[in-house]
């Protein structure tokens, strides 16, 4: 423990650092290790100048986490009688300063090596604690139930819906710019990557691999998130750079403008790049105000239900935003024809690498023999949005119409775990769907035939891409850009009945008859390599960073 208390002290310039653990704060400090306590101690540092820091350190099973919070010193003692508090951490600030007391949100040790209990809808006050639990029961026992209600309250009138537009005024500075300028503050130009949370799938993929790409422009890389969370992908994090700061598990409300002015205080901020960051977003006044010359290019993936999430915070701020990318045709239809964004400003670049397919998917995979039964796969993380309780259900039914006809394959784990397995036990599929946890997906897609992608709500997803790498067919819920990507023959409708219905037609004619796999395949294929002819994101980037590089 000594060694993590110097190296806190050594990453905060040598100031005295004082650090008290409960056995269990103990085994917490260890699992999350000195780097991710010294990102979020930085964090408050840079909202905090000077301020000696007073942390009361808490440990979370659940996700998402809940963000930090200010604690009155006086009851600050009262955390560990409640069992809630497990540590604290000082840090000295200047003298005659006052202290700044925060609550620190870290994952429970278990939280790092597996998921952690799921709640629907933040247990912030009694009478969402109930409806929480009520929507978990419901999602337990009725699921299907469950998203058809959802399905129907996500599937609001267009004419009902506020169009997304861009909202924000585009600010010119006149006169005198007062506030830090990076122009003035020297030293190597960095990029600012503005991150959701840093999970090691998904979106935030992409934005590692921006940061990657800034790194090797020659900026200097500075990371930010604006999620409370385990941020099991610090590590990747820090090995691109230094500059890493977990905001979000330990700031308030109040603390936000002054670090997101702080990154501009400390970092000579020439590109702010926004991969699904409220917080980014909602800066962009205040950051076109005080360093009007920053570049900003932001990346959106789906629009989500009901609200429009990230996309409509990007249309919203489009006037104060450089350049977006979007990474499939749906995105950029709507950016550019139903909200008027010019055509100029936004680029469609798919999250390939401009390849072609492999040996598999050029005809090296061996053949379905006559006779065998079709083995259909489901690959992803057990969440709501991925929508597992379809996968169980269809299998399920077409076990009980036709038991010999099809093998299901399951890999994945996720924060619906137990919902999962309890669904298969009552069904009566423990001996039908084999269950894996996460693998290479080349040993995943040489057990399938079919990849089913049963999901709420996508972008373009790159499970699709690899599943057709590796000589899969893909069968969809037709949900954000999927058709860029899907046999038109094996789309299904979204809502959960119809799904089901569409896709056991599709399954039942595929493996019923010996050619149908092979023509829905070629027709895949087709799409893939139009797909793929395009220029992929991260030449894109390479040549955008470098262009912004060099002005």
């Amino acid at each position: 423990m000594e060694d993590i208390v110097t190296e806190v002290r050594e990453g905060l310039g040598g100031r005295e650092v004082a650090l008290t653990l409960s056995a269990a704060g103990a085994d917490a400090v260890r699992a999350v290790g000195a780097e991710w306590l010294l990102a979020a101690v930085r964090a408050l540092d840079l909202a905090h100048p000077g301020h000696p820091l007073e942390l009361v350190l808490r440990t979370n099973r659940s996700e998402p986490m809940p963000e930090g919070w200010a604690v009155q010193p006086a009851v600050a003692g009262q955390t560990f009688v409640e069992g809630t508090g497990v540590g604290r951490l000082s840090v000295r600030g200047e003298a005659d300063v006052p202290a700044v007391w925060r609550m620190l949100q870290m994952p429970h040790p278990d939280l790092l090596v597996r998921d952690g209990e799921y709640t629907f809808i933040a247990p912030t006050d009694p009478l969402r604690r109930r409806v929480g639990a009520l929507y978990s029961a419901l999602y337990h026992r009725a699921p299907l139930l469950l998203d058809t209600w959802r399905q129907n309250r996500n599937s609001i009138p267009a004419a009902t819906r506020s169009p997304m537009h861009p909202k924000a005024p585009h600010l010119e500075p006149v006169g005198a710019v007062t506030g830090p300028r990076t122009a003035d503050l020297g030293g190597r130009p960095a990029a600012w990557i503005a991150m959701h949370w840093l999970t090691p799938a998904g979106a935030e993929s992409w934005a590692f691999t921006s940061a990657e790409i800034a790194r090797d422009a020659g900026y200097e890389v500075v990371i930010t998130v604006d999620r409370s969370a385990p941020q099991k992908a610090v590590a990747r994090a820090l090995e691109i750079t230094p500059y890493v700061y977990l905001a979000a598990n330990v700031l308030t409300g109040e603390d936000w403008d002054g670090f997101l002015r702080g990154v501009l205080d400390r970092h000579d901020v020439e590109v702010l790049h926004i991969h699904h960051s409220a917080r980014a977003y909602a800066f962009l006044p205040e950051l076109r105000h005080i360093s009007p010359g920053v570049h900003v290019v932001d990346s959106t993936h789906v629009v989500e239900h009901r609200t429009g999430g990230f996309v409509r915070q990007s249309l919203e701020y489009s006037n104060l935003v450089d350049h977006h990318h979007v990474i499939s045709p749906e995105l950029r239809d709507l950016y550019t024809l139903d909200a008027g964004v010019s055509r100029d400003k936004v680029s469609y670049r798919p999250l390939t690498g401009g390849s072609t397919h492999p040996g598999a998917a050029a005809g090296a995979r061996p053949a379905r023999r006559p006779g065998d039964p079709l083995r259909v796969g489901f690959l992803g993380r057990l969440a709501p949005q991925k929508r597992p309780f379809l996968f169980v259900e269809l299998a399920r039914r077409l076990h009980r119409s036709q038991p010999d006809a099809f093998t299901f394959l399951m890999q994945g784990s996720g924060p619906l775990e137990p919902q999962v397995s309890g669904q298969i036990a009552r069904s009566g599929l423990n001996g039908v769907i084999t269950r894996r946890a996460w693998g290479p997906v080349g040993d995943f897609f040489a057990d399938v035939d079919v990849l089913v992608i049963t999901s709420d709500n996508e972008g373009l997803t790159l499970t699709s891409l690899e599943a057709d790498e590796h000589g899969v067919l893909v069968v969809s819920a037709d949900v954000g850009s999927q058709r860029t990507v899907v046999a038109p023959v094996a789309l299904a409708p979204r809502p959960p009945q119809q799904f089901l219905r569409r896709t056991i037609e599709v399954l039942k004619h595929l493996a019923a008859d010996e050619g149908a796999l092979e023509r829905a395949y070629a027709a895949q294929r087709s799409l893939l390599d139009e797909l793929r002819a395009a220029e992929g994101a991260a030449d894109f980037l390479t040549t955008y960073y470098r262009t912004l590089k060099e002005r």
